[in-house]
């Protein structure tokens, strides 16, 4: 009788393949993970409020957002993705402000962040397939005479081009969208989908303001696509505008 063929013994797993499967190296993966989600917010944090302390702030357009907010009004703050690092202490002084934060990781540090400003996060996207954290802000602007902020080229861009979901929250809120951002020089640039602007200490922070957009209750699908265009436009002329102003040189330098 043949004796039963033997089976070739199966090749012994590469280094990088074990390491690959090492529980250890997965447990160690996920408490880094774990350990930067706790720490991030909290750097950020207190590196907004030394940036706060050091850097010389102004201010263009700023009377679009007080005379309203000053009077008591509510808005609808659309941001860029880009600015992120300044707007929480910007809109400290705003207790219970509703700002719409994206579902994925780095949403959650971002979330952790504003919150230490006294802001609460709405989780979701800026687009229109946001339903439910679209439906959460319109439910909470209702509800209680707080402002809110989105940043409306998240959660992955493309960058600086304005998605649909201020202008929906405005339709359905009546609120007005004030559309703002900010540079600095110097500054940093960090190497993100956004290139994220960090301000450098005693950096020059220009805020430039663009006026309101306000969206009819009634608006079509093609009004929605035009205020849409219209936000981009004012977000990028607030953002040429603070630009050309960090440029020159300030008056007393």
């Amino acid at each position: 009788m043949t004796p039963p063929a033997t089976l070739p013994a199966p090749p012994s797993p590469s280094p990088a393949t074990r390491r690959r499967r090492s529980p250890g190296g997965r447990l160690l993966r996920s408490r880094l993970g774990r350990l930067l989600r706790w720490l991030l917010p909290r750097l950020v944090t207190v590196l907004s409020r030394v940036l706060a302390l050091t850097c010389r702030f102004e201010f263009l357009g700023k009377e679009h957002e007080d005379r309203i907010v000053l009077g008591g009004g509510q808005i609808i703050f659309a941001g860029l993705h880009e600015s992120m690092m300044l707007l929480p202490y910007h809109f400290r002084d705003r207790p219970g402000g509703l700002v719409m934060v994206s579902r994925s990781r780095d949403g959650d540090v971002i979330a952790d962040t504003i919150e230490r400003f006294g802001l609460r996060a709405v989780r979701g996207s800026s687009g229109r397939d946001g339903g439910d954290a679209l439906r959460a802000m319109i439910d909470g602007l209702r509800a209680r005479p707080v402002s809110a902020g989105i940043i409306v080229d998240g959660p992955r861009g493309p960058a600086l081009v304005a998605k649909s979901g201020a202008v929906v929250l405005a339709r359905e809120t009546g609120l007005p969208i004030v559309p703002g951002t900010w540079w600095a020089r110097p500054v940093l640039r960090v190497g993100s989908w956004d290139r994220t602007l960090v301000p450098l200490p005693f950096s020059r922070v220009v805020f430039a303001f663009e006026e309101p957009i306000f969206v009819r209750a009634d608006a079509t699908e093609a009004d929605i696509s035009g205020h849409r265009q219209e936000l981009t436009r004012r977000l990028l002329t607030a953002r040429a505008r603070s630009q050309e102003a960090c440029a020159t040189i300030s008056p007393g330098r």
